[in-house]
């Protein structure tokens, strides 16, 4: 498998849309954390070089009793 040909797609937008659309700000401070970090996820900015806490990963998690498989997955880049 050429490994350089997928990546990791965060599914917040949809997750947020879902939530009536709720704001990244309204989040952030819900959960307790940065809302540019927020930003990054929703919009998958260099999501192949991020680093991606665990603890942001519960957080979510929880908050929108969700799993990390709804929250993300592997998509295949062209």
């Amino acid at each position: 498998m050429d490994f350089d040909k997928v990546t990791l797609h965060c599914k917040l937008d949809e997750i947020l849309k879902k939530h009536n659309n709720m704001s990244v700000l309204k989040l952030s401070e819900e959960i307790g954390h940065r809302r540019t970090t927020i930003m990054e996820l929703l919009h998958n900015t260099n999501m192949d070089k991020k680093k991606i806490s665990a603890s942001l990963i519960v957080k979510l998690c929880v908050y929108f009793d969700i799993t990390p498989n709804d929250l993300f997955e592997i998509r295949r880049v062209d």
